[in-house]
């Protein structure tokens, strides 16, 4: 049973009031949260500031049953912004917080309702970026998926067992174009057969 502001239960039922929903993505750098607002301004609550983005969510539902609830955020990519984050980062296994706000009570942050989500898996195509997101990931010590996909970066490190480069070159950007430059392209890590623009995580 949720644990509901007295507040919140007023705003709720007012039929003139609008909801904010914001995401938090908690370290996807390890150490820096993204911060998204579904909403056509900037919000600031609880001391943050929530970037306006097209970004929303399908519903959730609570229920009783044993099941693990899982839901899809979907965030726009046509300026490529979200997927420049996925194409450096792993966010799989992060930690989301879906914060359903009210517009006249951004002010007070102990009005609002928290969801708090685990990244399973994402795609992202010339228009979407896709998240699927599961309520309890490493509390059931669910194995994180094995692989991210992308077209053309290379997912080994440099001069590690996997990528075996043993020349003299001392970087590399993980490019299949620098790869070929080192003549290392048997051992790229990338998949150039995905369709341009796409990436996949699966396991």
């Amino acid at each position: 049973m949720r644990n509901i502001n007295s507040t919140f239960k007023t705003e709720k039922n007012s039929p003139t009031n609008k909801p904010i929903f914001l995401y938090r993505i908690y370290d996807y750098d390890g150490s820096n949260d993204l911060l998204f607002a579904e909403y056509d301004s900037n919000v600031t609550f609880n001391g943050d500031v929530y970037t306006a983005f097209p970004i929303t969510h399908e519903f959730i539902a609570e229920s009783g049953n044993q099941e693990i609830p899982q839901i899809k955020v979907r965030a726009s990519n046509v300026s490529r912004y979200v997927q420049a984050y996925l194409e450096q980062y792993d966010f799989r296994g992060k930690r989301v917080d879906i914060i359903l706000v009210w517009a006249n009570q951004l002010s007070n942050p102990d009005v609002k309702i928290v969801d708090t989500f685990y990244i399973d898996s994402y795609t992202a195509n010339e228009q979407d970026v896709e998240f699927t997101l599961t309520s309890k990931f490493d509390v059931l010590d669910v194995p994180l998926p094995s692989g991210k996909y992308l077209r053309t970066h290379c997912r080994w490190v440099f001069k590690s067992t996997q990528c075996a480069y043993a020349g003299a070159e001392g970087s590399c950007n993980r490019t299949f174009q620098r790869c070929q430059e080192l003549n290392n392209v048997v051992r790229f890590g990338g998949f150039p057969s995905i369709p341009i623009r796409r990436l996949y995580v699966a396991s």
